[in-house]
């Protein structure tokens, strides 16, 4: 498989310390697959750039309560998929020519500038995502009116403390003052965002959760392991992308995919549709999940 970019590198090490989790140096090493050295040339980077990189007993962060840190993930707020394919795009081009250069700084460019940003949700999006934005930027409530939970089957307001928006501002991640958790919301689901003028209180428990492969939240607890003719193998790459750099030619015709997952859902569904296709290897906790999905049928 090809080795992946500067480019990506950099931007994936940016999201995984713009979680809230804070991480070792080998963590991210492991993440990235790179040696010390790189990882200590990028975080000189990140700081060079502006970038709040915070480091304590062996751990380190990004401070994502610096507005200016905040310019990849609540700016445009790229995916860590979206990422990877932009910064793949963008080096496609030769560099000989100076366009890959010249784009690279105009994409900097512009994640700078917030008016551009204003000017996409006045055009874009709701009146909703605006109140939104508002209350995270000034760390206040808001009450989500009439939200429709599709996890409880139930419709009631909610009030809670936004901090982060995520998929083109479709979802939010917010602390739900009632049941005293960071959860996930979609703004779709929601029937009008009321202001308050009560502040964040809970702003040190505030915690958003990755996501997998297969675009599910969650902690990555879970495991699955598959083997995959050419066919599943395509198919796998054109809906999920980032599957890509977790799979490995077993023999001719044959890829191995084994990668931790937030949840069996996503892969159960891919697995079920192409049967066929696909052995399952693991773990006994999905082969138990497709089980019990294949005795519905």
């Amino acid at each position: 498989m090809e080795a992946y970019t500067k480019t990506h590198r950099v931007l994936r090490l940016i999201l995984y310390l713009s979680t809230g989790y804070h991480r070792t140096k080998d963590e991210c090493t492991g993440f990235l697959g790179i040696k010390d050295t790189a990882f200590y040339n990028y975080c000189n980077l990140l700081r060079d750039v502006g970038f709040e990189l915070k480091q304590k007993e062996g751990r380190y962060w990004i401070d994502s309560s610096v507005p200016d840190s905040k310019v990849l993930l609540n700016i445009l707020h790229f995916s860590e998929e979206e990422m990877y394919l932009l910064s793949r795009s963008i080096d496609i081009l030769d560099e000989g020519t100076g366009i890959s250069f010249g784009l690279k700084n105009k994409l900097v460019s512009f994640l700078n500038h917030d008016e551009v940003i204003d000017d996409y949700l006045a055009k874009h999006k709701s009146e909703k995502v605006r109140l939104i934005r508002k209350a995270i930027n000034n760390k206040t409530r808001v009450l989500l009116v009439n939200y429709s939970s599709g996890n409880s089957e139930s419709v009631r307001n909610r009030l809670v403390e936004p901090f982060e928006f995520k998929d083109d501002f479709k979802l939010i991640w917010a602390f739900d003052v009632d049941l005293k958790k960071n959860r996930q919301f979609k703004v779709s689901r929601i029937e009008e965002v009321v202001e308050t003028t009560f502040g964040w209180e809970y702003g040190y428990s505030h915690r958003s959760k990755p996501i997998d492969i297969f675009r599910n939240t969650g902690e990555l607890n879970k495991e699955i392991d598959l083997t995959l003719n050419i066919k599943a193998r395509n198919l796998l790459i054109e809906e999920y992308p980032m599957a890509e750099k977790y799979l490995d030619k077993i023999r001719e015709n044959r890829f191995g995919l084994k990668v931790s997952v937030a949840k069996y859902e996503g892969p159960g569904r891919f697995v079920l549709g192409l049967a066929d296709c696909i052995e399952v290897r693991g773990d006994k906790g999905f082969v138990e999940f497709l089980r019990s999905k294949r005795k519905k049928f």
